[in-house]
């Protein structure tokens, strides 16, 4: 194994190294496509707009509902617990707070506050609450405080406990559980009655954030026997979603906090939580991710989108053969079709395309993206763009020359005005050219068709942003794309390497596109920042699944409601 993996990294540096010098071939290295499929779908599938299947479950006038947790009981009564505060960040009291519906979630009622607690007197401040139901029929609800004194290992257990043998009339007194960390995953219990509870913490090793599991042997009234689910000095792995699969063993599907393109990962233990395999990509990137198998087998996972469009959204498959990672697109009033082998991508005012890679692990990655293309728009103006997020280097293409831009951090006061164009080359884009970003050994060079136009040295690591092709809002033209190819070479993260090409039929995020469902769309704009995304849902007796979360769509400034989406298995194949 080691071997093979040495010989990887051989192929890929001496094919890096080779594209400073020069292009790749028209096939790109190591490309093998198979014949044009049909045509494919060109748009995600979306129930937002299906009135009879969505559902307002709470709005409360001046209150920001944040962070629901659902559970059905085997009456068919619904109860859902959330924190009733004042805004995300709450200033003001946090009230724990259960609600019950008898309708299969249609009508809610019967409020009944667990604990509150009001910074301005002292108190520490609820963040995210779960619930669970045990074997036993007994509920019970966990809770984090403020997230600023919990999140470092070195700093006390934050996490609290309540139960109830009533199915939450009343509620025992809190009690601390010991578990350190802050945002835990609900309580998961498994065959033989012991009871997981999984959390996120900072570990001073690393610097990073980084997940672990305790366990409890009598009934959650102790936690201990901790193990790491997954820490490392790259990722932020975060929000933990243990799923106990129908063979037994265990499936945990993660956050990675760091955003900007690196996708959600996957984990499993064959001992009930007390080893976890190496994390491993998924093809979606999810902030609190909630998942459980369906009765087919599969898992279901819901989560707030974080490569393409922002709102939450839904994805089913078989963890087993996880496909790995898949671009992600952001479609935001656009246009793109494929069409005599390019992508499309039209002119309309104020749209966004952008196809999002994986990100290269730092600044000493070794790496190139490239796309042949062409665009037509009016002189001196962006049509098309590339970027790679970790150098901060990007390129817009005009259909008169390239603008390659300084990176923001050097602007100074500048830096708000959107960027400074630090060397420009002329050409003509209306044909059409093989443009490459490459960076090889700290040299950064633009080619196009094989040969170097503009170079700079990469001497400075800059923050993490998006590394992607496409256009920005910007753009004033329109442009067709026939290819798109993309590897890296990191230092400790696996090396990694991405094609497409327009002839095979399929869009860049084809995957997306095919296998996932849009829950609920919450669109950004100058006057709006989205805030959705931490769900959960329930399979209802006629086979339905109905999922709740909280949005700030349509809400006043720092306000939000809670929503509810009915859904099935089927909405994924129509």
């Amino acid at each position: 194994m080691k071997k093979m993996h040495l010989n990887r990294r051989r192929f890929l540096t001496r094919t890096l190294q080779a594209g400073a010098l020069a292009s790749v071939s028209p096939g790109f290295p190591g490309a093998a496509f198979s014949s044009p499929s049909p045509a494919r779908r060109s748009r995600m599938r979306s129930l937002d707009a299906v009135a009879d299947r969505q559902v307002t479950v709470w709005r409360p006038q001046g209150r920001f509902t944040k962070n629901p947790d659902l559970i059905r009981f085997p009456s068919g009564k619904l109860m859902l617990v959330y924190n009733d505060c004042d805004a995300h960040w709450p200033q003001e009291t946090t009230r724990l707070t259960t609600l019950e519906s008898h309708d299969d979630g249609k009508t809610w009622g019967t409020p009944r506050v667990v604990s509150e607690a009001d910074p301005r007197k002292g108190e520490e401040r609820w963040v995210t609450p779960r619930i669970s139901r045990l074997s036993d029929g007994r509920l019970v609800v966990i809770c984090d405080q403020n997230d600023f004194s919990h999140i470092h290992e070195d700093q006390p257990p934050g996490i609290w406990s309540w139960f109830s043998s009533d199915e939450g009339r009343s509620w025992s007194v809190p009690r601390l559980t010991g578990v350190p960390g802050f945002e835990p995953d609900r309580i998961v219990e498994l065959p033989d009655g012991t009871l997981l509870m999984a959390s996120q913490i900072f570990f001073k090793a690393t610097r990073k954030i980084g997940v672990l599991v305790m366990r409890s042997t009598d009934g959650g009234m102790t936690w201990k026997d901790r193990s790491i689910v997954a820490a490392d000095a790259v990722h932020h792995h975060s929000e933990a979603a243990i799923v106990v699969l129908s063979d037994g063993s265990l499936a945990c599907v993660l956050r990675e906090s760091n955003h900007h393109g690196y996708p959600s990962y996957l984990c499993f233990s064959h001992d009930g939580g007390r080893n976890w395999s190496r994390p491993e990509p998924m093809p979606f990137a999810g902030d609190r991710p909630y998942a459980k198998q369906l009765p087919d087998g599969r898992v279901l996972v819901t989560y707030r989108n974080r490569s393409g469009n922002r709102g939450t959204h839904a994805w089913i498959g078989d963890l087993r053969r996880n496909p790995g990672f898949k671009s992600g697109g952001v479609h935001y009033h656009d246009r793109v079709k494929l069409e005599s082998g390019e992508l499309c991508i039209e002119d309309l005012p104020g749209a966004t395309t952008q196809y999002i890679l994986l990100p290269p692990e730092n600044f000493r990655s070794d790496l190139f993206l490239e796309a042949g293309l062409r665009v037509e728009g009016p002189p001196g103006q962006p049509v098309a763009s590339l970027e790679i997020g970790r150098l901060e280097r990007r390129l817009d293409v005009c259909s008169n020359g390239l603008w390659l831009y300084a990176p923001k951090r050097d602007l100074g006061p500048d830096r708000a005005s959107g960027g400074r164009i630090d060397l420009i080359h002329k050409l003509d884009m209306t044909k059409p050219r093989t443009i490459r970003l490459n960076a090889w050994k700290g040299l950064f060079t633009i080619q196009v068709d094989g040969k170097v136009v503009m170079s700079r040295a990469l001497y400075n690591d800059f923050p993490l942003l998006e590394t992607w092709f496409g256009r920005a809002e910007n753009g004033k033209g329109k442009s067709w794309w026939s290819r798109a190819a993309y590897q890296v070479s990191n230092e400790t993260e696996p090396h990694h390497q991405w094609e497409w090409r327009a002839e095979t039929g399929e869009h860049p995020d084809q995957y997306q596109l095919d296998h996932m469902l849009e829950l609920h769309a919450n669109t950004p704009s100058a006057t709006h920042r989205p805030d959705n995304g931490y769900s959960s849902w329930v399979e209802l007796e006629d086979g339905r699944v109905l999922m709740v979360d909280y949005s700030n769509r349509g809400d006043p400034r720092t306000k939000s409601h809670l929503y509810g989406v009915y859904f099935s298995p089927e909405d994924f194949r129509t």
